[in-house]
C-alpha cells in the first residue's frame, strides 16, 4: 500500500497519523541495544504505510534528538525522534509524525521541563 493510498482511505490526515503514532508507540515500547536497531525498526513501521526511504543517519552513540520531513500529498510532516542511552547501556526511543505546530509544541515542552529542573 502506498503511503497516499493509506491517507486516502482514512477519513483525515490526523487519522493517519494518529494510526502511524500508535504504531511508533508500540514498536518503541521496548529499548534497543544500539540506537540503529531503534531506526531500523522506525523504518519499518513507516515502510508498513508506504512511506519512502526516511534518511536517519549519523547516529549519535550517546543520543539525539532529530526532526526529518516527509513530504505527503496533503502537505509536509515532521518526524520526530528523540533517544537515549539509559543507566542499563541500552537506548530508548520516542518518536512521533507531527506537523511544524505539532513539533513547535514538542520542542516548547521540552524546554519548560528544562527550566522546571
Amino acid at each position: 500500500m502506498k503511503f497516499s493510498q493509506f491517507i486516502s482511505e482514512m477519513e483525515s490526515m490526523v487519522d493517519a497519523r494518529d494510526s502511524i503514532n500508535r504504531d511508533l508507540a508500540a514498536g518503541l515500547e521496548n529499548n534497543f541495544e544500539n540506537p540503529e536497531d531503534g531506526f531500523e525498526t522506525i523504518k519499518a513501521i513507516f515502510g508498513n504505510y508506504g512511506v519512502g526511504e526516511i534518511p536517519l543517519d549519523q547516529l549519535n552513540p550517546e543520543g539525539d534528538e532529530i526532526a526529518v520531513d516527509v513530504d505527503t500529498q496533503d502537505g509536509p510532516l515532521v518526524l520526530y525522534v528523540i533517544y537515549s542511552l539509559t543507566d542499563n547501556d541500552e537506548y530508548e526511543f520516542y518518536a512521533e509524525l507531527t506537523d511544524d505546530e505539532g513539533l513547535e509544541e514538542i520542542i516548547s515542552d521540552g524546554d519548560d521541563e528544562k527550566e522546571i529542573d
